[in-house]
């Protein structure tokens, strides 16, 4: 019975550090493909033609409109707005300019929540299933898998969490989504989750498909999307700060279209380095950005980064579980 232990950890280690290497990551990225296409062909031909103006245009008219009871779900009984200050107007506007809006903030009270449920929950590593740890265990995790954890999302954060419920719900942030999207849109994704401090051998083993990315790119979730971000610890350019491209979502040159990844090099060179803005801010900060502008995030290097994701899109291609 003692050998069988063994054996079964030895297997769950391995099996671990396969899905984690490259090849395991691309394989896992090229099967939630071939799911997805499986449950809704509609993905495929988004990802194909989203990509241009002209496709993003004519993808606008396949949109369908809410049913009454969605509709009703969402506004049908009055929730005031944690963003009560905010001109939807304004952000808007900026966001159509430059492709981001950085007036967000929590509260205290909804971030003094979050927190303590992010300090008591399950953290699971990479948001795989049968992974999962406290924050405060994270050492004794790593060591266990013999593994370096870089990222661990809250997989039950939107049931468990009343805050986080808040937040998906909140009216303002629909509004904002629903006047720059043009169309009421639905929530995709709600994510929360930590990016810890690693070395450059575990990011650079991550590539392009780990979480954070290390290269510009821009997603291809729908052909309209708008997501809002919240900075859950004090984040600078050494602590897992996003940087995002202004302007890249409505003007770039046709290599950039086709081909979805580019280094910093290449982005400089074509956008200039003034274009590429750092965004840094405390605990609670917040902005909304078109995950079309080219944008990547960038390894902690002083302190771990909890932070929250939400993202509004045209359709709902079934890609990630709320």
């Amino acid at each position: 019975m003692y050998f069988i232990n063994i054996l079964e950890e030895l297997n769950r280690q391995l099996s671990y550090r396969f899905t984690c290497s490259k090849i395991g990551l691309k394989l896992e990225k090229y099967y939630q493909y071939f799911i997805t296409v499986r449950g809704n062909y509609r993905w495929l031909l988004m990802f194909l033609i989203a990509r241009l103006p002209l496709g993003r245009k004519l993808g606008e008219l396949l949109y369908s409109d809410r049913d009454i009871t969605q509709k009703q779900n969402y506004y049908g009984k009055k929730v005031s707005s944690i963003f009560k200050d905010i001109d939807s107007e304004i952000a808007v506007k900026l966001i159509k300019k430059d492709g981001y809006y950085l007036g967000l903030q929590l509260s205290q009270s909804i971030l003094k929540e979050i927190l303590e449920y992010a300090h008591t929950a399950n953290i699971s590593i990479d948001g795989k299933r049968g992974f999962e740890f406290k924050y405060s265990d994270k050492n004794q995790a790593t060591k266990q898998y013999n593994y370096q954890i870089i990222t661990a999302n809250y997989l039950a954060v939107n049931s468990e969490c009343l805050a986080m419920q808040k937040l998906n719900n909140d009216p303002k942030l629909r509004e904002i989504a629903t006047k720059y999207l043009g169309k009421e849109p639905v929530l995709v994704r709600s994510q929360m989750g930590w990016t810890f401090v690693g070395s450059k051998q575990a990011y650079a083993q991550k590539g392009e498909i780990g979480i954070p990315t290390l290269r510009f790119h821009y997603d291809l979730d729908d052909y309209r999307a708008l997501k809002f971000f919240f900075y859950l610890t004090d984040v600078d350019s050494l602590s897992g700060s996003h940087r995002c491209v202004a302007g890249s979502h409505k003007k770039r040159k046709l290599l950039h279209y086709l081909v979805r990844s580019q280094s910093d090099q290449k982005i400089a060179d074509y956008y200039g380095l003034e274009s590429i803005v750092n965004i840094c801010g405390r605990a609670g900060f917040g902005f909304a950005e078109d995950p079309f502008c080219f944008h990547r995030g960038s390894p902690p290097i002083t302190a771990p980064r909890l932070m929250i994701q939400l993202e509004f899109a045209l359709n709902n291609y079934g890609m990630w579980k709320l």
